[in-house]
């Protein structure tokens, strides 16, 4: 919540899709997601959905990728 204001107006579980890529990357490496940060401040969550997916760490995690970019798409 510190590292981006607007956390608490994306909904529980678009949070939690977050939460999850920070318990696996670390906030350092989060934070790396320049675009998909944007894109989700600007609640353009088709956007931010792509740039998870157009990752080294969605091409690493695979099926876990698709889930959260699902969530993160969806909303649910």
């Amino acid at each position: 919540r510190a590292n981006f204001e607007w956390f608490g107006l994306i909904g529980t579980a678009r949070q939690g899709a977050l939460i999850n890529m920070c318990f696996n990357l670390g906030l350092t490496r989060l934070m790396g997601f320049k675009k998909m940060l944007a894109a989700i401040e600007q609640e353009d969550y088709q956007e931010a959905a792509e740039q998870m997916l157009d990752s080294k760490w969605a091409r690493q995690v695979g099926a876990r990728a698709d889930r959260l970019a699902k969530i993160m798409r969806e909303g649910k």
